[in-house]
């Protein structure tokens, strides 16, 4: 499955970056489409369309939550781990993108939204499977 193809498919149909990204994994991990639908729709929009954090990133974030579960709740070194993962991940989009805010990608033109969700899901790919092994 070609996850960033469906990720800007989703996007094309009318989901938001956050959305879409999520959508394009979801059930992967034994989330249903609509459910994924339901829980990254305010993420959309850099955080509820406040244009902060790009939705396409968060989207991301929620994957990395599935793929790599911890402890209910997880411990202090779980936690460390978990963001130091993202922290990662934030680092290889902000390399790619020049920022991870929204306003800021909508500003400067370098990419419209179906392209950076098109892309976070690309890097989100590469990333699992370089963590995962």
């Amino acid at each position: 499955m070609n996850r960033s193809k469906t990720a800007r498919e989703l996007h094309r149909s009318g989901y938001n970056c956050a959305q879409s990204v999520f959508m394009a994994f979801c059930e992967s991990y034994g989330v249903s489409l609509e459910k994924a639908a339901e829980i990254s729709l305010s993420f959309g929009g850099g955080m509820g369309g406040m244009r902060e954090t790009c939705g396409a990133l968060t989207g991301a974030f929620m994957v990395l939550g599935l793929a790599f579960p911890t402890q209910t709740p997880p411990t202090p070194a779980e936690k460390k781990a978990h963001y130091d993962m993202v922290c990662n991940f934030s680092e290889r989009f902000r390399s790619e993108n020049g920022t991870l805010l929204c306003r800021e990608l909508l500003a400067n033109g370098k990419k419209p939204c179906g392209e950076l969700v098109e892309n976070t899901a690309e890097l989100l790919e590469v990333f699992l499977a370089e963590v995962k092994n």
